[in-house]
């Protein structure tokens, strides 16, 4: 009797670290039932020769609460081989949605801020956290399992008063019932934006917990076996924030987000990894999101962050009407030039992180890459011959000074040119590579999630393509375990591995052709098109036994599960 599915003549990369073979791999129902070489007959058969048969990848960090219901079969990461995605991460979800006008307005608001303007409440076609599970169950192409979101919960049981003040131990005791019956219905921990945190999660209901509120729900969800991710992971090196204090509370796998490396923060990823392998102990495992792109900003005239803090440029920059004059002076330009190159530090003293404004004679933006790191904003200077170009390639193709190429494009459309920078974040590749590889290092893509400059969708194929292909970073073994069973184990999943009896999640690619293309095309956004546009190298993406991608082309088929017990049976 033929097998349901059968992916032939691959170069099998198991997921566990062990060396590559080749073989083939069958699946009945959802869930392998044999690895070997010359297998049987399949009803459907994918040849993968030349290819490698890997399990399919998992984004440990994503915001897709609401693009799961705008993209259904998954996009733009199923297109990029994931099969599991985690939500409901920094505190904010879709679910429970809370009782009372203002408290969903404010839920509403709050997700704006966090995941982008396209979250609507009539999107909502749900009221609980069940509501919300069976409505995604039959209807996603993905697995999808989400934290108990702090702030939805804190709204459902608080009201007006979540973002308001620290909660009762009445109150306290309700939010841990909620959470309970929540990691029972299959939520595989708990999430978190505590105050003193990002600025973009200020005022809203997490931040007005205690410290002592978010110990004793993330020490419940470690009680089921399950992990506190929390934003804010920039204040770990600043003893004040009370956030080394948190961590120490906490006993649970620990999720820090935002694990990046700040201009001009020396030595930054390398005291992070040691404060997490310090603070990680049995029954305690500390990992850090680590997005494996080159940051970028995107700014204009009115934010002109690298030159912000030069007092040449400080004394002109609100002239109004009379910049442009100012502008065209090339005794103004050479003055700002000359102090961005007297007074930009390669070697920041700042303590930790990045400070809200200059110190006074100081530039705000601590580092400097070079010309070449700004780029005319292709989308937004569409069909200028410049767009895409950096100021250092125009400034060498026209024998111009690359402050001049700077200013005098600016002053020929009036000032509305556009411009990225790339190196906001992230700017260190050697360190950066060191935070991939580092078994505290874990890959999440923040899909989702401010869509005018998180374009990291592709962050699997970016490790397997740049960081394992062309820097050699890892071995190919090595890449597909970071992206496979390591992120599964920490998050106690079922997933992750290609062996008999396992679920069925498979991910076939090309190692040797594998792109994931996103830093060719920037959008002013992430749209439709960037969504649904398949990279170089995936073959097809099997989830639960099925099918959902072949050759470049989404499936309309959606068997992806909702809990932690479904995936783990």
């Amino acid at each position: 009797m033929a097998f349901d599915l059968v992916i032939r003549n691959g170069l099998i990369v198991d997921g566990t670290g062990s060396p590559a073979r080749e073989g083939d791999v069958a699946v009945e129902g959802d869930k392998i039932v044999a690895i070997s070489k010359g297998l049987g007959a399949g009803k459907e058969e994918i040849d993968a020769r030349g290819k490698v048969i890997s399990p399919g990848f998992v984004d440990a960090h994503t915001h897709m609460d609401l693009f799961l219901v705008r993209y259904p079969h998954g996009n733009p990461v199923v297109n990029h081989g994931v099969t599991t995605v985690v939500i409901g991460d920094c505190g904010a979800s879709a679910a429970p949605i809370p009782d009372g006008t203002e408290p969903v307005q404010v839920l509403v608001n709050y997700l704006k801020r966090v995941m982008d303007d396209y979250v609507d409440a009539k999107d909502f076609k749900w009221k609980s956290f069940r509501d919300y599970q069976n409505y995604l169950r039959g209807r996603v192409g993905i697995n999808a399992v989400s934290f108990v979101p702090h702030s939805p919960v804190r709204l459902s049981v608080m009201g007006e008063d979540a973002y308001k003040r620290e909660s009762t131990p009445e109150e306290l005791e309700a939010m841990k019932q909620l959470t309970r019956e929540m990691l029972e219905a299959g939520y595989i921990g708990f999430s978190s934006s505590p105050r003193g945190g990002p600025e973009i999660h200020a005022g809203t209901p997490s931040p007005f917990a205690s410290q002592d509120e978010i110990v004793e729900l993330a020490n419940l969800a470690g009680e089921y076996g399950g992990s506190f991710q929390f934003n804010g992971y920039d204040k770990l090196l600043v003893e004040e924030s009370g956030f080394p204090r948190m961590v120490e509370r906490i006993h649970a796998n620990l999720i820090g987000n935002e694990f990046r490396i700040h201009p001009g923060v020396e030595d930054e990823g390398a005291r992070c990894l040691k404060l997490m392998a310090d603070a990680s102990g049995p029954g305690k495992f500390f990992s850090g999101v680590v997005i494996p792109y080159t940051h970028i900003r995107r700014f204009d005239i009115n934010d002109v962050f690298f030159l912000d803090g030069l007092p040449a440029w400080e004394a002109i920059k609100a002239a109004g009407e009379g910049l442009p004059a100012k502008l065209a002076d090339k005794d103004v330009r050479r003055k700002i030039e000359q102090e961005r190159i007297n007074l930009t530090r390669q070697d920041s003293t700042f303590a930790a992180v990045m400070p809200a404004k200059a110190p006074p004679g100081e530039p705000y933006f601590p580092s400097w890459h070079g010309w070449d790191a700004i780029v005319f904003d292709p989308f937004a200077n569409n069909g200028s011959p410049l767009a895409g170009k950096s100021v250092g390639q125009i400034a060498r193709e026209t024998g111009e000074a690359p402050v001049d190429v700077f200013f005098d494009n600016w002053l020929k459309d009036d000032l509305r040119t556009k411009f990225i920078y790339y190196g906001w974040a992230n700017d260190d590749l050697e360190a950066l590579g060191d935070m991939i590889k580092d078994p505290h290092g874990l890959i999440g893509t923040d899909t989702g999630a401010h869509l005018d400059r998180f374009f990291w969708h592709g962050s699997p194929v970016k490790v397997l393509s740049t960081w394992t292909r062309e820097k050699g970073l890892l071995s190919l073994e090595e890449a597909v375990q970071k992206l496979t069973s390591h992120p599964a184990d920490l998050l106690g999943l079922r997933r992750g591995r290609l062996a008999e009896g396992w679920p069925a999640d498979i991910t076939v690619f090309d190692p040797d052709t594998i792109e994931d293309l996103v830093s060719e095309r920037l959008p002013a956004k992430v749209d439709d098109r960037e969504v649904e546009r398949h990279p170089k190298g995936i073959q097809a993406v099997v989830v639960n036994g099925k099918p959902v991608v072949r050759e470049g082309q989404c499936l309309d088929v959606f068997p992806g599960k909702v809990t932690k017990q479904e995936l783990n049976a």
